[in-house]
């Protein structure tokens, strides 16, 4: 049977603030204006320098090797980026170094969509051309997995007991997009939604249609008749022109604020893992939008490298792959 390995593969980001143009340069596909380097370069400043990404992911594929090794079936797990070092091809350029044939990728956008997938996937495609007799199979999405929710609910109970306020509403958030990226057949909305009734219901909220009469101007995906109401919103909207999914967070917590609740809590449920999007425009951007409205203001962890994340991605893999490798 062909040797299996397993790549674990995201966007990427700089480790380093003088990465920031040439990973924007990539992102962009064109050289980025100086001023949105420096507005950019600003935000990793505030957070760091750099991007944790790359780090989680090194630390989440340590975890998968882990417990396949725990499970007696070890094979080798890299880490491939799509818009930084190390890129995809590296990662795959490793792995068939040691042999490897069949490669399972694992994407850490954790729901379905062209703008994520199909980058990696035209990644992957594009690095294995050149290498006739060496194949790859997927994964299963991070949001499908059992414990994707779980951690997150853990993470919510633990962030709303810390913030000590009974009315605060749950938003959970995930990156918005242009509408015009995401297709008819696109499953990203979808899959967010599906996921955001699960985790309230994990959570003991109430689970039900629509309701506009929570807070003015926002539809609330849940209702006042539960312990607390609860919505999904969309954040770190680009520059890119036309429209983008909505509603945005910024005007959500305002609504809050306007309704009189006293806090929100803000469950990254878009997310696998600590990148810019959670530590500056949520930690950051959102916490001040909040403290404008006078609202108190939480964010629920990720799951990053949690042993529990690392060990059902590894158990979701064993189960594509069958018994055999």
């Amino acid at each position: 049977m062909p040797r299996t390995g397993v790549l674990i593969t995201g966007f990427g980001g700089p480790d380093s603030l003088n990465a920031v143009a040439p990973f924007m340069c990539n992102l962009m596909g064109r050289e980025p204006a100086p001023e949105l380097v420096a507005r950019v370069c600003a935000r990793y400043e505030a957070i760091g320098g750099s991007s944790p990404l790359v780090r989680i992911a090194g630390e989440l594929a340590d975890g998968v090797s882990a417990a396949f090794i725990e499970a007696g079936e070890p094979m080798p797990v890299e880490v491939g980026m799509r818009y930084w070092e190390p890129y995809v091809e590296d990662g795959i350029a490793r792995l068939t170094a040691s042999g490897v044939q069949r490669i399972v990728t694992v994407a850490l956008s954790a729901y379905e969509t062209k703008v994520t997938h199909g980058e990696y996937r035209a990644a992957v495609d594009r690095a294995l051309a050149a290498r006739p007799g060496v194949t790859a199979v997927e994964a299963p999405l991070l949001s499908a997995l059992p414990v994707f929710t779980e951690l997150h609910a853990e993470a919510a109970v633990r962030a709303l007991a810390a913030l000590n306020a009974p009315d605060a509403p749950v938003i959970f958030s995930a990156h918005s997009l242009p509408e015009a990226d995401v297709a008819d057949d696109d499953a990203y909305v979808r899959g967010l939604e599906e996921c955001a009734e699960r985790v309230a219901g994990a959570l003991g909220l109430h689970v039900g249609a629509p309701d506009t009469a929570v807070f003015p101007g926002v539809v609330a995906y849940g209702s006042a008749a539960g312990p607390r109401p609860w919505l999904v919103a969309y954040q770190s909207k680009g520059a890119r022109g036309g429209e983008w999914l909505g509603p945005d967070i910024d005007d959500v917590i305002g609504a809050i604020g306007a309704a009189g609740n006293g806090g929100v809590l803000v469950v990254p449920l878009g997310f696998a893992t600590d990148h810019m999007e959670t530590l500056y425009d949520l930690d950051i951007v959102a916490r001040a939008r909040a403290d404008a409205a006078a609202v108190a203001f939480a964010r629920s962890d990720v799951p990053n490298a949690d042993p529990r994340f690392a060990a059902a991605i590894a158990a979701a893999i064993r189960e594509v792959l069958g018994t055999t490798r």
